[in-house]
């Protein structure tokens, strides 16, 4: 069979990262509403038969929070062994690798070779079923009841059924036989209503002739008409012309009379654009002449108030010195530093020699140390500390042997508790009596014994003589019949009278192994009274010992405190010498010497960093005093450079303006000198300009020039209406009376309105005429009639032709789902009404079909229910039996797993329990993947065989089956 062994996801809906081994049997995958089991499910279908399209509409499954889609399945194959599936994101469906057990590679080519051809849809109609497709059971009609049940139980069926009801549909939507809205319907009765029109056009085509007489009596008329109106265009032009000249005629004597007021008017040429051009320059050089001698003025200020040079020298000379007055900063912090760590650690010293008092601590640095008083010290020391430690010694063996004092007092507390009691008194005390019975009894058992060794002989002898008898009878001796007879009879008297002794022999026996039992229960008593009566003694002895060394120790306790008191009283009038009061830490009285020269040395230190740190501090302040001199104000030490810097480079920044201050003052001068040039020739050109025009000032040059231009825009209109005058081409009439001119115009409009109202009678009834002569000749409306029925015929026999392929169709799949249900159905059946029977209990026997293609179960007493009598659950059942039958049809040619997503819930426990059974039973040939959310049905399972998802998603780990 086919089995799947791993599934690895990289990235498939709400799961990442997780793998999940998998048995060869039965899998139960169990989680809550939203834990992801359809996840999985898809997952698996969707690397064997490819992602969604987006024609599908089907889930594709696309992670939200990551960018990895896919995933793998390690398969065993029947035929090609281990293999891997590997599908991640690419075209279409994805890009799939296909990893065979030998090492070979492919892609969907060699995954359909895996898959035996199937594609999901036939996986799924077979192999994979959930809640959703039982669902709808109980609102299925009997003929979808079974539709859906010979679907469940052959191949190919369901597809080959759907297919059956499309085409009967299309073929309805096409024709029928007492309908309107199918196509052929409306076409044939589109048809008819075409052939009454077409009867109707045939009998407009008779009055040709008439038309055509009408139409050349027309043009004659038309042609009288225009060539009037002709005449009657040409006098109004005439007339119009006239009217036009009469203005330009009137406008031209009034021109005429008004330029013969004005006089010989001279001015000079472009005038006013030459003036207004000079008067512009001479402005505009008036205003940077002003400028220049306002920056001049400006310019001659800054140079006045330059920087003393004295001082940008000095400044020179303080920055120069930066380096040597950081480092004097810096070595007057250092100084400073050193000073207060040593007086710092000068203090801790004083601190653990207990000397507090100033003149104190100035008294010991003027001590000296020699080191004749340091070995005198150290002898005093050590003198003192060998008191203690063997005060410590005493005190500490005091200690222990009183510890074990008290262990002795404790064990002879538990030694009385182990002597002997009352009872075991008593019995030793009666043994002695009860020692003589059991010697006695000894005696006896040892003669009984001496007597009872026949016994064993006899028994011998009796067997004989059985075996003689038995060999006499067999082989018909009389003689060794006897013997045996007689050796047989003497065992037996002896024995009996054996056995008649036997009562005394057991009493006696019994009353033996009491005493016997007594005699080790006193054995016991005498071991424990001797071991008590020895511990009893070791006590006592050890008791006395350490009593009398405790009397020894307390007496070497008292010497040695006397030694240390005197030790010490001695080291303490060494120390008054050194003005050493207090108590001082044991620990520090080996270096106290060394304690006091390190102090003394410090001290010399300290004297010496103060020297060094006045000298720079007098060297930091002169150089401190000429910086505030030269900053002329208080800054902080240690930004006092910075400001100076500062400073500086603003002098030396000013003192580079003032020099190019001077050059700009040159520069200035000379634009001054070219300005007042440029002024002089501008004022001297206005001037000629006045006297070309005979005028002396501003006022009166653009009066003339207005003058000027008036006289020249009338030359220039009496041009105008000359040449327009001209361009009319009128007779040679001085005397042209306006009146006349318009009432002849009058008359004329007249007559033109009354010829062309004529005009326009004789046009519209000339251009109906054409009209109809038209439609008679170019009438195209018969023959596209003719055309559109013959194309309406044709789209018919078409739609019939349809039809009749629809229906040949539909019946063709008709006869293939008979043929298919007889041929195939059968072999199905016969596997399924033991399936169908576990699943119900026992309470439907099979499933047959009736004669008219109808789903029948019969019950154990041959009673027949169709399938839309039965209940939900039932119908469920037989659904799933017909599954699991046609599965196991197909298990040499399709070994596929089988997918099962929640199925069972209408089932009650009982067939619960018949569904696990079956499952239990398939699944030794077929692998079966179950998802659920019911915990109730991990009872029936073993707890390597559930996945628990909800625990996968959250540890990201992986599950082992």
């Amino acid at each position: 069979m086919l089995t799947i062994q791993k599934i690895q996801i990289y990235g498939f809906g709400k799961h990442e990262n997780m793998t999940i081994s998998l048995s060869d049997g039965v899998t139960i995958f169990y989680g809550l509403n939203e834990a992801g089991k359809t996840t999985i499910q898809q997952f698996i279908l969707q690397m064997l038969f490819g992602f969604p399209t987006r024609q599908q509409t089907q889930r594709k499954y696309e992670p939200k929070a990551s960018t990895k889609y896919g995933g793998q399945l390690i398969l065993k194959h029947p035929i090609y062994g281990q293999c891997t599936i590997e599908r991640v994101k690419g075209r279409a469906t994805g890009d799939v690798t296909v990893f065979l057990e030998d090492g070979t590679t492919g892609q969907e080519e060699l995954l359909a070779k895996l898959l035996y051809g199937y594609s999901r849809a036939s996986f799924e109609s077979i192999f994979s079923f959930s809640l959703h497709e039982l669902q709808g059971i109980e609102k299925m009609s009997e003929e979808e009841l079974t539709h859906l049940l010979l679907a469940s139980g052959t191949t190919g069926i369901q597809h080959l059924s759907t297919l059956e009801k499309k085409m009967d549909k299309e073929a309805n939507e096409l024709f029928r036989k007492t309908g309107k809205v199918p196509v052929i319907n409306q076409k044939i009765e589109h048809l008819k209503q075409l052939e009454r029109t077409i009867k109707q056009e045939q009998g407009k085509i008779q009055t040709f002739d008439d038309k055509l007489k009408q139409l050349q009596l027309l043009e004659q008329n038309l042609e009288r008409l225009y060539e009037t109106q002709k005449m009657q265009q040409q006098q109004w032009q005439q007339l119009t012309i006239q009217k036009q000249a009469l203005p330009l005629m009137k406008q031209q004597q009034a021109l005429q009379q008004t330029l013969a007021n004005y006089q010989d008017i001279q001015f000079p040429p472009e005038g006013i654009r030459r003036y207004e051009q000079l008067k512009d320059r001479l402005m505009h050089e008036n205003q940077q002449l002003l400028q220049l001698k306002e920056q001049f003025q400006t310019l001659q200020d800054k140079v006045l108030a330059s920087v003393n040079e004295q001082t940008v020298n000095e400044m020179a000379r303080l920055i120069q010195k930066e380096a040597t007055w950081h480092q004097l900063l810096v070595k007057v912090q250092n100084l400073q530093d050193d000073l207060f760590m040593l007086e710092h650690e000068m203090e801790a010293q004083f601190r653990l020699l207990g000397v507090q008092e100033k003149e104190e601590q100035e008294n010991l640095l003027g001590e000296t140390v020699s080191l004749q008083q340091e070995q005198q010290f150290q002898f005093q020391l050590s003198k003192l500390q060998d008191a203690e430690e063997e005060l410590k010694f005493h005190l500490r063996s005091l200690e222990q042997i009183h510890l074990e004092i008290d262990a002795i007092a404790k064990q002879k507390q538990r030694i009385v508790q182990e002597s002997l009691t009352s009872e075991e008194e008593h019995i030793l005390a009666q043994w002695p009596q009860q020692k003589r019975r059991l010697e006695q009894l000894r005696a006896a058992k040892s003669l009984r014994n001496k007597q009872t060794q026949p016994l064993y002989f006899i028994w011998l002898i009796l067997l004989i003589g059985l075996l003689s008898f038995a060999y006499g009878v067999f082989e018909k001796n009389v003689v060794v019949i006897i013997v045996g007879a007689f050796l047989s009879l003497l065992s037996i008297l002896y024995m009996r009278h054996s056995k008649q002794a036997e009562p005394i022999n057991k009493e006696q026996s019994y009353l033996l192994r009491e005493l016997e039992q007594e005699e080790m229960t006193v054995q016991a008593v005498l071991l424990k009274k001797q071991r008590y009566e020895d511990r009893w003694l070791h006590v006592n002895e050890q008791q006395k010992e350490k009593e009398q060394q405790y009397v020894q120790l307390e007496y070497k306790i008292q010497q040695a405190e006397l030694e240390s008191e005197e030790a010490t009283q001695a080291l303490q009038l060494f120390l008054k010498r050194y003005r050493l009061q207090g108590s001082i830490a044991r620990t520090l009285m080996p270096e106290l010497f060394m304690r006091i020269r390190g102090v003394q040395e410090l001290a010399a230190k300290r004297n010496s960093t103060l020297s060094l740190l006045q000298e720079a501090q007098m060297e930091k302040n002169s150089i401190y005093e000429q910086l505030q001199q030269v900053l002329d104000g208080a800054y902080n030490e240690h930004e006092i450079y910075m400001y100076l810097r500062t400073a500086y480079l603003e002098a030396q920044k000013h003192q580079q303006q003032v020099q190019q201050t001077k050059d700009q003052l040159a520069s200035l001068k000379i634009k001054l000198e070219g300005g007042q040039s440029r002024i002089d020739q501008y004022t001297s050109e206005i001037a000629l300009l006045f006297s070309e025009a005979q005028v002396q000032n501003e006022q009166a040059y653009y009066e003339i020039y207005e003058q000027f231009e008036q006289q020249r825009k009338i030359i220039a209109e009496l041009q105008t209406v000359q040449a327009q005058l001209a361009s009319l081409n009128l007779p040679q009439q001085e005397n042209l009376m306006e009146d006349s001119i318009i009432e002849a115009l009058h008359a004329l409009e007249l007559e033109q309105s009354s010829l062309q109202q004529e005009i326009d009678k004789c046009l519209e009834h000339r251009a109906s005429l054409l009209i109809e002569k038209e439609q008679l000749l170019n009438d195209e409306k018969y023959g596209q009639l003719l055309q559109q029925f013959e194309q309406e015929k044709t789209e018919l026999q078409q739609l019939i032709e349809q039809w009749a392929t629809k229906k040949a169709v539909a019946t063709a799949i008709h006869e293939a789902l008979f043929r298919l249900r007889e041929e195939k159905l059968p072999h199905v059946l016969s596997k399924v009404n033991a399936i169908f029977s576990l699943l119900t209990g026992g309470r439907y026997e099979r499933i047959s079909i009736h004669d008219e293609g109808y789903f029948v179960a019969q019950d154990v007493a041959g009673i027949r229910y169709q399938m839309i009598e039965l209940s939900q659950a039932t119908k469920e059942q037989a659904y799933i039996a017909l599954r699991m039958a046609l599965a196991k049809t197909l298990m040499d040619s399709a070994p596929f797993p089988i997918i099962m997503d929640d199925p069972f819930v209408h089932f009650d426990r009982n067939r619960t329990d018949k569904m696990v059974q079956l499952m239990k039973e398939v699944g030794y040939e077929r692998q079966i993947l179950y998802f659920t959310c019911h915990d109730a049905m991990l009872e029936h399972w073993q707890k390597e065989q559930i996945v628990d998802i909800g625990a996968l998603a959250n540890e990201r780990g992986v599950a082992s089956t």
